[in-house]
């Protein structure tokens, strides 16, 4: 018998940014339920307003907005970023606290665009593509370091780089 080589410690020991099932099931379900979805990421500050109904332009919206803490505010600001669009009896937010490359593989973006129509896939990846970019920007460039005690990760500084 081989020995797994993907298989975890620990999310103490391994901090691969992924989310735990029962999160990832409640995300689908908003994902397939709503009608306006916000996903906030905390993580870098921002969200992601997913909008499949046709707006005045007659095209979904994927955008990427500053994240907002209260109902009330991420409600303005889906209303910013789509004017003249009525607000949604359906709408859903949720916080995704993994990282951007655990959205893709634990199949939130592919639920997403599965509800957009054709035309809406690239608006998606686009705006995918703005929040993986701002978590580079947050995200400080990691290092392990092997120990005699297991693997130690720690931030590099800018001048260690």
């Amino acid at each position: 018998m081989t020995e797994n080589r993907f298989a975890r410690d620990s999310k103490a020991n391994d901090p691969t940014g992924d989310v735990p099932a029962p999160a990832v099931r409640t995300l689908l379900r908003a994902v397939r339920d709503a009608e306006v979805l916000y996903v906030a990421f905390p993580r870098i500050e921002r969200a992601l307003v997913v909008d499949p109904r046709p707006g005045a332009m007659g095209y979904p919206a994927v955008l990427v907005a500053v994240l907002e803490y209260s109902a009330g505010q991420q409600a303005k600001a889906v209303e910013k970023l789509r004017p003249g669009q009525p607000p949604s009896e359906r709408a859903i937010a949720v916080t995704w606290g993994g990282s951007t490359r655990a959205f893709v593989e634990q199949g939130v973006l592919a639920a997403i665009i599965a509800r957009l129509p054709a035309d809406g896939e690239e608006q998606a990846v686009a705006a995918f593509e703005e929040l993986q970019e701002a978590e580079r920007e947050v995200a400080p460039p990691r290092a392990i370091a092997r120990t005699p005690f297991g693997p130690v990760l720690r931030k590099l500084s800018p001048a260690a780089i």
